[in-house]
């Protein structure tokens, strides 16, 4: 029961992805470590191992493990994982619908343009996600956030969302 007990208490102490499966805040997650650690939680919450526990002991686990899938899901896809790394540094997610910012702008309507020109927008979908870890990670806050805003943008124009 002790043992049990554990795995669900330490699993409801986390605030974010990156936190339940231990790993840093970065929109490039180490697939292997990831797929590892998902599988060792999945593992530890089967419900195999809540058997003989009380109702409230295997809800919580059913609802670790749901958040655990969630949370692998997240982390496995760029857009989802750059939501999650701005939630988990405190930031404020930006508005998709608006930007006041000029130069990202002018930025979208060439974007735009080259898009319907047929040219390919992937190397910049690229940098954009290359200049979002870096701000994320030098913690600069209003950079991340505007190349967060790039990233989704471009996502949009890719169809990736």
């Amino acid at each position: 029961m002790k043992r049990v007990a554990a795995v669900v208490e330490n699993h409801f102490m986390y605030k974010n992805p990156f936190e339940f499966f231990g790993l840093p805040i970065s929109i490039y997650v180490h697939d292997v470590t990831l797929n590892e650690r998902y599988q060792e939680t999945m593992k530890s919450l089967h419900p195999d191992q809540f058997s003989g526990e009380d109702a409230f002991m295997k809800k919580s686990a059913e609802q670790i493990a749901a958040y655990a899938s969630n949370a692998y899901q997240t982390l496995k896809s760029p857009l989802k994982c750059m939501d999650a790394a701005i939630e988990a540094k405190g930031w404020p997610l930006p508005s998709e619908a608006t930007t006041s910012d000029s130069i990202l702008l002018m930025e979208m309507i060439e974007l735009q343009d080259m898009a319907k020109s047929g040219q390919d927008l992937r190397p910049f979908y690229n940098d954009a996600l290359v200049q979002f870890e870096k701000s994320l990670q030098e913690d600069l806050e209003i950079k991340a956030l505007s190349s967060y805003s790039r990233v989704k943008f471009l996502a949009r124009l890719l169809g990736y969302i």
